[in-house]
């Protein structure tokens, strides 16, 4: 059955929706009940106006289909897909309810920085073998469940080989320049090795509270990706300095 919501939601067969817990360019978020197992979940409804863009529409189908592939414990997973009854595209996720990893404070705390960073690696690791590249790795894309694990998730600008080519556009810098490997912000090609510089950028994050390189806009942030030497980090976190650098090396093959 569809359920109607006072607050004009929109209505979802077997689902309740409760509340807004996210909002995007391309759709809302929302808490739900899904109503024949009785748990909470997390729906994804494309916007109205997206389902006139083809772009976008394509955009948020290939993310569907995209976590459709990867079954990993550290990447939020999909229940179903389906559309409303107004007819926008929709699909069920977990509900998360631990917040994301730019919420936390986790300096001082070296093994829990290390054991964040070894889920994602894996995370990573399973998606690069499944042909995805995420490209957009960074703190509030990082979730947690209620025990506590860190799951990747957003993939609605991933990379996958044989993509439509209008998605993932040679030339356009898509992701957050905060996190974005130089050949990303330059809208050249990215392979697997533009995940792992974000995942550089937020272990610099995790261990000092701070991003690696800091601007005051998005385009002076690329900038400084391109061109600023990889930061050296304070004595007691001197140890991790060889990771840095390779992990922020200005050159994929470095």
């Amino acid at each position: 059955m569809s359920v109607s919501d006072p607050a004009g939601f929109p209505e979802v067969d077997g689902y309740r929706l409760l509340r807004v817990i996210g909002a995007g360019g391309m759709s809302t978020v929302y808490l739900a009940e899904q109503l024949a197992l009785g748990r909470k979940v997390a729906l994804k409804v494309m916007l109205p106006e997206v389902l006139a863009d083809e772009v976008r529409r394509a955009r948020f189908e290939h993310e569907a289909r995209t976590i459709a592939r990867l079954q990993h414990p550290h990447i939020v997973g999909i229940f179903e897909v389906g559309r409303t009854a107004d007819g926008l595209p929709f699909y069920a996720m977990p509900y998360l309810p631990r917040g994301h990893l730019g919420q936390r404070d986790l300096r001082g705390d070296q093994p829990k920085v290390a054991a964040i960073l070894r889920a994602l690696l894996d995370a990573l690791d399973h998606a690069h073998v499944h042909n995805v590249v995420h490209r957009d790795v960074k703190a509030e894309n990082v979730l947690f469940d209620e025990s506590d694990r860190p799951l990747l998730a957003d993939f609605g600008i991933a990379l996958r080989r044989g993509t439509n080519p209008r998605l993932t556009t040679a030339g356009l810098a898509v992701g957050s320049t905060a996190y974005m490997p130089p050949e990303q912000a330059r809208g050249q090609e990215v392979d697997r090795r533009a995940d792992l510089y974000s995942l550089g950028v937020l272990a610099w994050e995790m261990l000092t509270g701070r991003l690696p390189y800091q601007a005051g806009d998005a385009l002076a942030m690329a900038l400084k990706h391109v061109q600023e030497p990889v930061p050296r980090l304070p004595a007691p976190l001197r140890h991790w300095q060889e990771f840095f650098d390779r992990a922020l090396a200005k050159q994929p093959q470095d």
